[in-house]
Order: structure tokens, then C-alpha cells, then sequence
């Protein structure tokens, strides 16, 4: 009965203080009620009454407080706020999401191919994962997500911290470079790209999911959505700290242990592209792998996340879009709107039934004193 009550009408506070005062007036109206003084004609007998019978009117009588509860019922039903719909949709959730971005200098390496142009794995790759948030390709768009980014090379940074502004995220990803160039063009060789803390950055992008949840939980606004925090790893090379930060680099299968402790998921990409690679009048192969793919497994394999490995633009796509699918929260939400006709139609009737009361009350069924 609740149920059905919650469903189909929306009272609001106005509804309620109209309850509270009618409960605070019952005392006035019961004292009035007993000070009232009914006037009376007194006869000798009344047999003279008895022998008149009694007319249509007299047995009808009782349709004057119907008429008057029928149309305070009515009343009361359009102050109710009648609802329509109750229709059940579906929605999204959103979730928290750290892109962890190799920026090494093998990721200048031009083997990956967008619109027939060969281009850096760096920009392949940034390009993809802005379609992947702002929506493109066939990929819808995180909105409603948490998405922050964190680069590595010889050290873990978080060039942006999770945000709802996409907008500025996107500014700060395509500004993102290779220690050492600038523009895509390499200017300097510099000492941080020669190395991959992959550790570190897994290590550092934990941090910031984990303190973003705990915001979620602790009811912060706008932290929502970190309740589910997924971390996308994309790198191509092996975990290769400094030697001076060497020995308090933490492991990258060990971070991956805490990340899992803190409910966080990892999906990892291997990405080096299979594009030729021309020089002069020669052509050579694209050469071996050299990111650890058994690591890479491994840490998805302990945070219950996935393994891909991308090869060109269309496989990284493939793998952001199937990663999109994955992460997904579905939620269900009813909604309503008020019934304006229900209401309109139910006040009519209420003043209807109040009028022709009024009317009967001062006509036909009208009584002397």
C-alpha cells in the first residue's frame, strides 16, 4: 500500500502543513462544538408529526454529507500532487578512472599510423584515449567520470588530478610531452626520458585513487563517482628506474598488490605499432618488443583487470572501446511527473460536489431555524 502510495502521489510540504494544521485546529473545532447551543421549540406532542409522514427530501438527507466528504476527499486528492509515468530507465554510473601514460623516449618512435600518416606512439596514443573521454570512433564518452592522468619516465607525475572538467583534461594531455621535445620534435636528449619508472606510477596513480575514494565515502561533492576507481596502464617498455631512485622504486607486481588491496583495477596496454619503419631506400621491420608483457599480465591478472597488447591505431581503439563496454556501471532509476490533468480534474470535482451541497443546503433541503 506504500508502495503503491509513494508511486503514484507526491504530497510535498505544503500537503503536510496543511495536515499539521488541521490537526492543531481539531481541539478548537471539538470545543466549539460542545459550546454549541441548539435551539428548540418545545410541543405539547408530537403525534400530529408522526401522522405527516415524510417526503423524498427527508430521506434523502444524508446525500448533504456525502456530497461534503466527497468533496473534501477530492480536495485532498488534488493536493496530493498526483503522479503519472513510473517509468523504469536505465543509466550511468560514473567511475573513477587514471590514465597512466608511459612518456619515455621510446614513445617518440613513429609506428603507428592516423590517416595514412605515420605518426609517434605517444600521439597515437593520446589521440585515442581523448576519444575515449570525450567520445568518438564509435566510443560514447565518459562523462560523468572522474578521469585524471599521470606520466612516467624517470619519475611519476600527475599532470592532472581526477576531474569532471574533460575539457581541461584534454588541454593538459595534448600538452603533455616526451622529456626533451617539444612539439613533437625532439630539440634535446634529456637524462628522464632514458628510463620507465612503471612502479613508481603505478604506486603514485593508487595514491590518488585511493584518496579520492576515500572522499567518496566521507561524502565529499563531486567525489561520487569514485567509488569504482580503474586505472588504464599503457606503456611500451619494462620497469627501468634511475639508479639513484632505484632502491625505493617499489616493485611493479607489488604495486600492483596494494592497488588491488585498495579495490582498484588495472587494465594494462603493451603498445608498440608493427608500422615500417623507412630509411633512405630501405625498408626494416619494426623491431622486437621490449616493454615485460609477463608483468604487464600479471599486474592486470592481481587488481581482476585485463591484459592488451596494441600493434597499430585500430587495435588500440579496439582495445579503449572494449575497455569503455567494460566499464560501464549500470544503475535503474523511475521517474514520475505530476499528473496536471488527474489534479485539475479532481479539483473540479471537489468544488462541483461543494457547490451542490451549498445549493441543496440553501434550497430544497434548507431548515428552519
Amino acid at each position: 500500500m506504500i508502495e503503491w502510495f509513494n508511486e503514484h502521489f507526491a504530497p510535498g510540504a505544503m500537503f503536510l502543513w496543511l495536515c499539521g494544521l488541521f490537526v492543531l485546529m481539531i481541539p478548537l473545532i471539538w470545543l466549539r462544538a460542545r459550546a454549541r447551543r441548539h435551539p428548540t421549540v418545545r410541543f405539547s406532542s408530537n403525534a400530529l408529526l408522526r401522522g405527516t409522514g415524510s417526503s423524498w427530501a427527508t430521506s434523502a438527507r444524508h446525500v448533504l454529507p456525502l456530497l461534503r466528504t466527497l468533496a473534501v476527499v477530492a480536495l485532498v486528492v488534488a493536493l496530493l500532487r498526483p503522479q503519472s509515468g513510473g517509468e523504469y530507465r536505465d543509466s550511468n554510473e560514473g567511475i573513477a578512472i587514471q590514465m597512466v601514460l608511459d612518456v619515455s623516449g621510446s614513445m617518440g618512435e613513429k609506428d603507428f599510423v592516423i590517416d595514412g600518416r605515420r605518426v609517434r606512439r605517444l600521439d597515437a596514443v593520446k589521440k585515442v584515449f581523448e576519444d575515449f573521454v570525450l567520445g568518438a570512433r564509435g566510443v560514447r564518452g565518459r562523462e560523468g567520470d572522474l578521469i585524471g592522468m599521470t606520466s612516467f619516465a624517470m619519475y611519476a607525475d600527475t599532470p592532472c588530478p581526477l576531474t569532471l572538467d574533460h575539457a581541461s583534461l584534454r588541454d593538459l594531455l595534448r600538452a603533455t610531452e616526451i622529456p626533451g621535445w617539444v612539439d613533437g620534435q625532439q630539440v634535446r636528449k634529456h637524462e628522464e626520458a632514458g628510463y620507465t619508472a612503471l612502479g613508481d606510477a603505478i604506486a603514485l596513480a593508487s595514491d590518488d585513487l585511493r584518496r579520492a575514494g576515500e572522499q567518496a565515502i566521507s561524502g565529499v561533492p563531486g567525489a561520487e563517482a569514485a567509488k569504482s576507481r580503474v586505472m588504464i596502464l599503457l606503456t611500451d617498455g619494462a620497469n627501468n628506474p634511475a639508479p639513484i631512485t632505484a632502491a625505493e622504486s617499489p616493485d611493479p607486481i607489488d604495486a600492483a598488490r596494494v592497488a588491488a588491496a585498495l579495490g582498484i583495477k588495472i587494465y594494462t596496454i603493451g603498445a608498440i605499432g608493427s608500422a615500417r619503419q623507412q630509411t633512405g631506400f630501405s625498408m626494416f621491420t619494426q623491431r622486437r618488443a621490449q616493454f615485460d608483457e609477463p608483468t604487464l599480465q600479471e599486474v592486470a591478472r592481481i587488481t581482476g583487470g585485463k591484459y592488451f597488447r596494441a600493434t597499430d591505431t585500430d587495435s588500440l581503439v579496439t582495445i579503449y572501446e572494449e575497455i569503455d563496454r567494460l566499464e560501464r556501471r549500470r544503475t535503474g532509476e523511475r521517474s514520475f511527473q505530476d499528473n496536471i490533468d488527474a489534479a485539475t480534474l479532481a479539483m473540479i470535482m471537489g468544488l462541483g460536489f461543494l457547490m451542490v451541497e451549498v445549493l441543496l443546503v440553501n434550497t430544497r433541503f434548507r431548515r428552519i431555524p
